[in-house]
C-alpha cells in the first residue's frame, strides 16, 4: 500500500513539473493533457490515472507556484531588518517574481478557474498570497506604532487590488514603458500608502527617558565623553554589544560626539538619522582620554587617542585599504531605537576601563 502511494505521488509530481515547465516557458495557451504528457514522457491516458483533467493539474501548479513565490521573496528579503523598508522590499520581490515569470501571472490572475474543483481554495490562495507574505511585517509595524491596526487593514486591502492592477497594465499593456519606470511607479505608490496611512507620531528620541539613557546620573556628562553611531540593522547593534565597536582608520568617521543639550542633540540627530533607527551610545571617561593624550604628547607619537584604546591590534581592510580598529565593549553603553524608544544596556559598560594594552599600543608606534 505504501509503495502504491509513493508511486502515485511520484507520478503526479512528474506531470505537475511538466505542466509547470510549459506554463513558465510557453504560457497557458500551450497547456493541454497531451502536451503535459509528452513533456513528462508518458501517454496522455496515463495522466488520467492521476488527475481528473487538465484544470486539476493547473490547480496543483498554482499551489507549487505560490510556494515558489514565497521562497523567491524570502531569498530576496530574509537579511533585511523588520520595518517599513522590509515591507516594501517584500512587495517589490513579489512583483519581481511575476515580472520574471509573466506567464505565471496570467495563470494566477487572467485564467478563469471556475472549472477547477477546488476553485474557492485556489482563489483564496491567489488573492491572499501577498497578504500572507507581508503579514509579519504588518504586525511589526502595528506593534511598534508605525501604523494603527485600522489603517494597516486599509493598506492591506488597497495592496490586494492595486498590485495585480499595476502588473496587469505593465505586463499586458506595456504601461509604463519600461521596468525602471514601473518600479519607480510602484515605489511611489508604496511610499504614499505607508506614509499617508501611518498616523502622525512624535519620535521618542528627545523624551526625557531616552535622553537619560545617554546622559544618566551614574556617568554624568561633565566627567565623560559621549558619542553616537547610527545604523539600520538590529543584528549590527547586537554584534557591537558582543564584540565591540569597529571602525576604519578614525573613530570620528562613524561616531559623533554629543553633549547633554537637547538643541545640540536635535541638530546632530537630524543630520545622522537617515543612517538608521538604532543609535549606538559610546562613553569614555575624560580621565582615560586625558591620560593617554598626555602619553601620546610626551612620547611624540602621531596616533588618534581612540586608536590607542583598543585591546586587539588593528586589522588591515583590503577593500577599504585602511586599518580597522575595535573599541572594547566596555566603552559601549548600549543602544536606543529612536523610533520605538526601545533600549538595550550593556552590562559590561565601564567608561573608566583602562587596559595594559593601551600603553602598549602607543609603544608599538
Amino acid at each position: 500500500m505504501r509503495n502504491k502511494l509513493l508511486k502515485e505521488k511520484r507520478m503526479r509530481g512528474y506531470f505537475i513539473e511538466a505542466a509547470k515547465e510549459i506554463l513558465k516557458g510557453e504560457g497557458i495557451d500551450s497547456i493541454s493533457v497531451r502536451n503535459i504528457a509528452d513533456q513528462a514522457g508518458y501517454s496522455y491516458a496515463t495522466l488520467y490515472n492521476y488527475f481528473k483533467d487538465v484544470t486539476d493539474v493547473i490547480n496543483e501548479c498554482i499551489t507549487d507556484f505560490a510556494e515558489e513565490c514565497q521562497e523567491y521573496v524570502d531569498d530576496k528579503t530574509r537579511n533585511l531588518p523588520d520595518g517599513p523598508e522590509k515591507l516594501k522590499a517584500i512587495v517589490r520581490s513579489y512583483v519581481g517574481y511575476f515580472l520574471e515569470y509573466p506567464s505565471i501571472f496570467d495563470v494566477f490572475f487572467l485564467e478563469k478557474i471556475n472549472k477547477i474543483e477546488k476553485k474557492r481554495e485556489t482563489s483564496q490562495l491567489i488573492v491572499t498570497l501577498l497578504e500572507k507574505l507581508c503579514q509579519s511585517q504588518w504586525r511589526y509595524l502595528v506593534d511598534h506604532a508605525y501604523i494603527s491596526e485600522h489603517n494597516a487593514e486599509k493598506a492591506i486591502s488597497v495592496l490586494r487590488y492595486q498590485i495585480p492592477g499595476l502588473l496587469l497594465f505593465y505586463l499586458n499593456r506595456s504601461n509604463p514603458d519600461n521596468s525602471k519606470e514601473f518600479y519607480s511607479l510602484l515605489d511611489n505608490q508604496l511610499d504614499k500608502l505607508i506614509r499617508i496611512e501611518a498616523p502622525a507620531r512624535v519620535a521618542q528620541t528627545f523624551e526625557e527617558a531616552v535622553l537619560k539613557f545617554i546622559f544618566d546620573g551614574t556617568y554624568p556628562g561633565n566627567r565623560y565623553y559621549y558619542f553616537i553611531h547610527y545604523t539600520r540593522e538590529k543584528q549590527v547593534v547586537d554584534s557591537i554589544l558582543k564584540t565591540g565597536f569597529k571602525y576604519i582608520e578614525s573613530f570620528h568617521n562613524s561616531a559623533e560626539q554629543v553633549i547633554d543639550d537637547k538643541l545640540d542633540f536635535l541638530y546632530k540627530h537630524n543630520i545622522y538619522k537617515p543612517y538608521g533607527n538604532f543609535i549606538v551610545v559610546i562613553g569614555i571617561s575624560r580621565y582615560i582620554f586625558d591620560k593617554y593624550a598626555d602619553l601620546i604628547r610626551s612620547k611624540g607619537v602621531n596616533i588618534y587617542i581612540e586608536n590607542v584604546l583598543c585591546n586587539t591590534p588593528p586589522e588591515f581592510d583590503d577593500e577599504a585599504e585602511e586599518y580597522r580598529y575595535t573599541l572594547p565593549i566596555q566603552f559601549v553603553k548600549g543602544y536606543v531605537n529612536y523610533i520605538t524608544g526601545e533600549t538595550e544596556k550593556n552590562p559590561n559598560f565601564n567608561p573608566d576601563y583602562d587596559s595594559p594594552m593601551f600603553e602598549k599600543n602607543i609603544d608599538s608606534y
